[in-house]
């Protein structure tokens, strides 16, 4: 595996680690009412998505 490879997964990897953080705070909070939690989780997703395409697209 390239170097380029290893450093594009470690990379991933990070943004998944920051946004199950992320999804860990919203979940124990419990001063978030269950369908903001909802919205929150879903814009996460869209993100995570979003992030990883950046990254992926960067190795191209």
């Amino acid at each position: 595996m390239s170097s380029q490879d290893m450093e594009t997964l470690g990379s991933i990897a990070t943004i998944e680690h920051i946004i199950r953080k992320l999804r860990e705070l919203i979940d124990t909070d419990g001063s978030i009412p269950p369908e903001l939690r909802g919205a929150l989780h879903a814009t996460l997703d869209g993100h995570l998505l979003d992030a990883k395409k950046r990254v992926l697209l960067r190795v191209d």
